[in-house]
Parts: structure tokens; C-alpha cells; sequence
């Protein structure tokens, strides 16, 4: 349980104060690289780096499009084919969550893989 609050808010630092100088690639890169030196579970890092990952994203896509004031959201949603324009904000944080769960899902796969296995083989 440490593991999965101490991975929430490094993943949500990452995000949020990182985020605006690296693209989200880059950012996976990181999450990837905490989940790696923090080694939790695999169902652990896919959710404890997923979640904020995508919350700071619906966080941040709420906070510019209400403080901007701008008529772009309701313009793409009109070329998608929706009515309303708030379906934007939760779209952005299901990819946040998806693009981070995955990178927080490879680095603890990654750490499991470099990890030495002792298979109980009797050597002589």
C-alpha cells in the first residue's frame, strides 16, 4: 500500500510539473523509470502510475479550457461528431491513464525481467 501512494504522487509530480517540458513519450519514459526504482507489482504500477497520470491530465484539460475561454473544444467536437464538448476532457484522461499505466506497467515488467530467478536446480 506504501508502494502504490508513494508511486501515485511521484507519478503525479512527474505529470504535472515535468509534464509541460517533455511530450507524453518522454514522460512515459520517466513514469516507466520511478516504477523501475520504486518495484511494485505489476498490477500496482499499472494503476498507482495510470491514475494520476490520468487525472492530472482531465485536471489540466478542464483548467485550460475553462480558464482559455477559447472555441476550439466545441469546433473538435463538432468534427467528431459530438454535441458536447466536455467529452474532450474525459478523452484526454482515459489516454493519460492508458499512456500511463502502460509505462508504469513496463517498468515493473522491466524490473522483473532483470531480476536474478533462483529456479531451486541442485548444481554440483
Amino acid at each position: 500500500m506504501g508502494r502504490f501512494f508513494g508511486l501515485v504522487i511521484l507519478t503525479a509530480f512527474i505529470v504535472y510539473f515535468i509534464g509541460p517540458y517533455f511530450p507524453f513519450w518522454g514522460l512515459m519514459i520517466l513514469v516507466a523509470l520511478v516504477t523501475f526504482l520504486v518495484g511494485a507489482s505489476p498490477l500496482t504500477s499499472f494503476f498507482g502510475s495510470g491514475l494520476p497520470f490520468g487525472l492530472v491530465w482531465l485536471s489540466l484539460s478542464v483548467w485550460i479550457s475553462i480558464d482559455s475561454g477559447s472555441e476550439l473544444p466545441i469546433k473538435m467536437a463538432e468534427l467528431m461528431g459530438h454535441s458536447n464538448d466536455n467529452m474532450l476532457w474525459f478523452a484526454a484522461g482515459l489516454i493519460g491513464f492508458i499512456i500511463g499505466g502502460f509505462s508504469g506497467l513496463t517498468g515493473s515488467l522491466f524490473r522483473k525481467i532483470l531480476q536474478k530467478r533462483d529456479n531451486g536446480i541442485y548444481r554440483s
